[in-house]
């Protein structure tokens, strides 16, 4: 009995020393030049007052040659600087500017030692920490690196702010980039724009004008063949593509990239005779949860507003978990007050300082509480029959400065007859 007990330890012991010796890895740091790729080709440069910046994100597979380990899969996205300070003072780069919760060199070389001997480990942080972009910018002089910041799919959006003093005075340069990463490719782009309506069909209206307009497209979505309806359209919103994306984008939206298969296509809500034209996800903090995101599906109208477009627009927000296939959002479980996830959209827009003006209008479809719908999918949902326009900016709108149309008046108090 006892010789057979230590023979099992034995193996116990065996094993476990197996698989820590397999974990300490003997491998030496190994990384690729920057210069071996086209990631400052493709930099995107911009000029403030006296300092230049240039900007771009390496590609999954790029990161992983030029650093020496796969960064992305522990949520970690490198950005590329590069600053020109042509002021005659030291200039100082702000690092929370680009993500408030960035992570150091060191920070990043520790995250990913198991996959080096301790001397490559250390070549690791040496090299990290030579290829940082520095906080201090001599004056007249140029410095460029990487800061890790937390990995988004899609289009990278950030700010780079930069200050140096002047004369008499500290000047502030602020930088907005939004960043094209290799081997994503959002639902956008994969639409055929020009194709979705005859130029001759699409109208173009003043803003009293699209007041009425808008009440003549349909209400509500459907489902894949038309025999089913969906859920209202609650959201206009008047902006051309470029300027839709940014402003998502500055608010803290992702795009989506969606297998267009049946499970897909069957299941989602359909506007115009077809699924979304794009669709933009917003998690809570860094969650990546099907039950913890918001999810925006627009839809390109037949109309245009002093020649901008115009497009429809529903949010959706996920409450639980329903079932599950996938990743896909119509696996859960949906909160049935629809105004909240509208009121949401408005207000992450105008804190965003994205928002130009916003209208609010009746379309005299109220579901009340006590008594609420089920759409195709068998979500129930109740809501006051309104619809929010809104005017979105490029550039920047200060809060008081958002424009109210005084189109209909919303409802201030929500009974169970509302």
């Amino acid at each position: 009995m006892y010789i057979m007990l230590n023979s099992r330890w034995s193996r116990l012991i065996f094993v476990s020393l197996a698989l820590l010796l397999a974990a300490c890895s003997t491998a030496p740091y190994r990384s690729e030049p920057l210069d071996n790729f086209e990631v400052t080709q493709r930099a995107i440069t911009k000029q403030q007052g006296e300092i230049q910046v240039s900007a771009s994100v390496p590609s999954n597979e790029e990161a992983e040659r030029i650093l020496g380990f796969p960064i992305y899969k522990r949520g970690i996205q490198p950005v590329w600087l590069e600053i020109t300070n042509n002021s005659p003072n030291r200039a100082r780069f702000v690092h929370v500017s680009v993500d408030r919760e960035y992570f150091s060199p060191l920070e990043v070389a520790y995250m990913h030692k198991k996959y080096f001997s301790k001397q490559g480990w250390m070549d690791m942080e040496r090299h990290l920490m030579d290829t940082a972009i520095p906080r201090l910018i001599p004056a007249g002089e140029t410095r460029s690196g990487f800061i890790y910041t937390h990995a988004k799919e899609g289009t990278k959006s950030f700010n780079v702010d930069v200050f140096y003093s002047g004369t008499g005075e500290t000047v502030y340069e602020e930088f907005t980039f939004f960043i094209n990463v290799p081997g994503f490719v959002p639902d956008h782009a994969t639409v055929d724009w020009k194709s979705l309506y005859d130029m001759d069909s699409i109208q173009d209206v003043s803003i009293d004008q699209l007041r009425t307009e808008l009440l003549e497209l349909p209400c509500c979505t459907t489902n894949r063949d038309g025999s089913g309806q969906g859920q209202p359209i609650n959201i206009v919103l008047v902006a051309n593509g470029i300027e839709v994306l940014q402003s998502l984008l500055r608010a803290g939206w992702s795009e989506t990239s969606y297998e267009k298969d049946d499970n897909y296509l069957n299941n989602i809500e359909y506007l115009f005779g077809r699924p979304p034209d794009a669709v933009f996800r917003k998690s809570r903090g860094r969650s990546t949860l099907t039950t913890d995101r918001n999810e925006l599906s627009l839809w390109l109208a037949p109309l245009k507003n002093d020649g901008t477009l115009v497009w429809m627009a529903q949010v959706k927000h996920a409450i639980g978990q329903r079932y599950k296939i996938n990743e896909i959002f119509f696996g859960a479980a949906q909160d049935p007050d629809i105004d909240d996830g509208r009121n949401f959209l408005l207000q992450n827009l105008w804190y965003s300082q994205t928002l130009l003006a916003v209208a609010y209008t009746d379309t005299g479809l109220a579901v009340p509480v006590s008594n609420p719908k089920l759409d195709f999918n068998n979500n129930a949902f109740f809501t006051d029959g309104g619809r929010i326009v809104m005017w979105l900016s490029g550039d920047p709108v200060a809060l008081q400065d958002v424009r109210n149309f005084s189109w209909d008046e919303q409802p201030t108090i929500r009974t169970k007859e509302q």
